[in-house]
């Protein structure tokens, strides 16, 4: 259940961001998909993904998404380009990826400078990481309240809110330099954003 929720609200959202990532990436690369969900906005770009001949790895720590994902890559256009594992970013060893890609997943990890460094550490000589999400642009209590609100209704974790100034430091910090700010669409005090940042 908790996965056809996510789907319902989400899924229309991420398919545009995985559109904007993969029109970035060049062809035959290999992507680290950091919290594939149940893989519906990957498959809604299967045409784009398949035509480029990427290479995918899939992780995420939820069970019943990995599950669904796993279901509906089997019978795709995909099902020989994409894996998918139950697995921690963080337990991660494997090495030499084109591109590291957190579609709102960012905003879900612990320890967020360390999720970073790690990610470096997991690209090729030449490698990105990529972010789409949304960004709060002004403080905002009532939205800091409304997400854990969310998880409660719906048994789906929505992440903290998250201010472009905090995660440009975070950025910093990790020693990665912004290659690309852009905003995708505005939603009040909210925007959602692509990312591109590459280690220093």
């Amino acid at each position: 259940m908790r996965s056809l929720i996510y789907d319902t609200l989400i899924l229309q959202l991420t398919t545009r961001w995985y559109a904007e990532v993969l029109n970035r990436l060049p062809d035959k690369a290999t992507l680290l998909d950091v919290g594939i969900g149940t893989a519906g906005a990957l498959l809604a770009n299967a045409e784009a993904a398949k035509r480029k001949g990427l290479r995918i790895t899939g992780i995420d720590i939820d069970t019943d998404y990995v599950a669904r994902a796993r279901k509906h890559l089997r019978d795709s256009i995909l099902a020989e380009h994409v894996s998918v594992r139950l697995e921690s970013l963080y337990d991660h060893e494997d090495a030499s990826y084109d591109a590291v890609y957190f579609s709102a997943s960012f905003m879900l990890l612990p320890e967020p400078e360390r999720a970073l460094r790690h990610s470096i550490e997991l690209l090729a000589p030449g490698g990105r990481l990529y972010f789409t999400q949304t960004f709060q642009q002004r403080p905002s209590r009532g939205m800091e309240r409304l997400k854990p609100m969310l998880k409660r209704l719906t048994s789906i974790e929505f992440g903290r809110v998250t201010y472009e100034g905090v995660f440009r430091a975070q950025l910093d910090a990790a020693g990665l330099a912004l290659e690309e700010f852009t905003e995708l669409a505005c939603h009040g005090d909210r925007a959602s954003c692509l990312v591109v940042a590459v280690p220093r």
